[in-house]
């Protein structure tokens, strides 16, 4: 199929909110396709398999889950959604691991596909483990000339950190393999505080991370982003509220966080040709409906949404799988039905989290009353710094803020105090969009990839090696590659090498934008 097609793109289950991005185009000439639907994960993801079926049998080559316990390794078809993978993992108890198995981090979104998690560094919070990207092993895709490649980070980390996170640019990810860890007792702990008590407790931390890091402190970084290590806090504008969730377990410890996530090295796997698949024939659904409730009385929903939540942050000990937090199948069916909305992130670099969220709250509860805007709490978590070329917390740890506008969609007008707290969090944080999320049509559209990450240019690179052609370039008008050496503008292509972009060229702007 990728070879049939001058446009192709990868899609799951359409959790996505930047469609530009994730459509290969509306014409004959393209073709999106659907992981889900390949024989095997679409029978796993219609009838989930418990592991202890295969007691005295070998796991069939074909099956989409494959644990491999001696390596704490797990490989997955790209089409299998999180919450599947989780589950059989945690149900993975019958051979070498008696308590099962699990993600050392996974989001808190759980139903879109494993392999659309990965392309976009979608993420828990952990100063260890890093995004779902950082914890990959290798991965295998299919390049536009209809190869099978594999690509692991040993080998060729120039190429890895591309394709990591690759936001389907390089390539149909088809398999993925994933560090696994044991599940152990994990304490959970929840504080409620208020928002200015809750940016005080994170100026600190802020504080005590810039000087170590202006000191050259290794070990001291590590003790400040230990504070927020595992951290995820729900901020209620509304009621100026924060609910603050902590673990605690009995291997975590300063020294295990992580600066920079990325192992260093290991083979690239040979190119193969791969099997040829079925297509299936998709159905159109009907839009979620307006509520007309919505826009009305945002206390009332914050605190419905608040009084929601509460029972699930619960102090307590519990297995891995269940401490962490994540979106259980029913809420998921709830959001994704009660009202149209759409979804937000933004990452912001710990070295000014604090300070962003300190003038953003002066704003939110300044005359213009921004959190009017809002209706369900905003989620706050960690993530470490990524070698990752396009991950969002690329070169430094960050603060990610999920938030959603449940009010646009049903009234037909611009939720206007809600797009003010965004383009606050752009503007003045300095923050980078999700590359998954809403908001890139009205608060990126000049989008210079040169500007906003350190190693674009390397990634434009790994585009001129596996996709020359732009197969993969999708209906976003962002993936834009310029070079100079010296004053002169030469070819983009004659600054790349096999270990990326050459420290000789200059990586340029993308220049002028409407």
């Amino acid at each position: 199929m990728v070879g049939m097609f001058p446009r192709v793109k990868a899609s799951g289950v359409g959790h996505s909110w930047f469609k530009e991005m994730f459509c290969a185009g509306n014409d004959s000439r393209s073709l999106n396709v659907v992981m889900t639907e390949l024989q095997p994960t679409l029978d796993m993801m219609t009838s989930p398999v418990d592991p202890k079926t295969w007691r005295g049998k070998t796991v069939p080559a074909s099956f989409p889950i494959q644990v491999d316990e001696l390596a704490q390794t797990v490989t997955v078809a790209a089409g299998i959604t999180q919450r599947v993978l989780l589950d059989y993992l945690a149900e993975y108890k019958y051979w070498k691991q008696p308590s099962g198995w699990t993600l050392p981090a996974f989001s808190w979104f759980l139903d879109q596909t494993i392999g659309g998690a990965a392309a976009t560094a979608s993420h828990g919070s952990s100063m260890k483990w890093g995004s779902l990207s950082s914890q990959l092993v290798s991965l295998k895709m299919v390049l536009a000339n209809g190869t099978l490649a594999e690509f692991s980070p040993r080998k060729n980390p120039h190429l890895f950190n591309a394709v990591g996170a690759s936001v389907g640019r390089l390539g149909v990810v088809t398999e993925l393999t994933f560090r696994i860890v044991p599940q152990q007792a994990v304490q959970r702990t929840l504080k409620e505080m208020s928002f200015d008590d809750f940016v005080n407790q994170l100026q600190e931390t802020q504080a005590d991370y810039v000087a170590a890091k202006q000191a050259g402190d290794v070990d001291g970084m590590k003790r400040a982003l230990f504070q927020v290590h595992e951290t995820q806090a729900f901020w209620a504008l509304p009621g100026a509220s924060v609910q603050r969730v902590d673990y605690e377990h009995l291997d975590k410890e300063p020294s295990s966080v992580m600066l920079n996530i990325m192992p260093g090295a290991e083979p690239l796997v040979k190119s193969m040709s791969g099997p040829e698949d079925d297509i299936f024939a998709q159905q159109e659904k009907k839009a979620v409906a307006a509520n007309a409730r919505m826009p009305v009385n945002p206390r009332f929903w914050s605190n419905l949404y608040v009084s929601q939540l509460r029972p699930k942050l619960v102090s307590g000990t519990f297995e891995s799988r269940k401490s962490y937090l994540s979106m259980s199948e029913s809420e998921t069916a709830v959001t994704s039905t009660f009202a149209p909305y759409r979804q937000h992130e933004v990452a912001i670099p710990m070295s000014r989290a604090a300070s962003c969220l300190e003038e953003v709250g002066k704003e939110v509860y300044g005359p213009a009353k921004l959190w009017e805007g809002a209706r369900t709490p905003f989620l706050l978590r960690f993530i470490t710094a990524e070698d990752l070329y396009l991950s969002p917390a690329h070169g430094e740890p960050a603060m990610y803020i999920n938030f959603e506008d449940y009010v646009s969609l049903s009234t037909g007008k611009p939720n206007e105090q809600f797009e003010q707290i965004a383009r606050l969090f752009r503007e003045r944080c300095g923050a980078r969009w999700h590359w998954g999320k809403e908001g890139w049509t009205r608060h990126a559209k000049c989008f210079d990839g040169a500007k906003e990450y350190p190693k674009w240019c390397h990634f434009g690179c790994a585009v001129q090696e596996l996709d020359p052609s732009g197969k993969f370039a999708s209906e976003w008008d962002g993936w834009r590659f310029n070079a100079t050496r010296g004053s002169a503008v030469v070819p983009f292509a004659s600054c790349c090498s096999p270990q990326g972009f050459s420290a000789e060229c200059q990586c340029a702007s993308r220049g002028s934008c409407k």
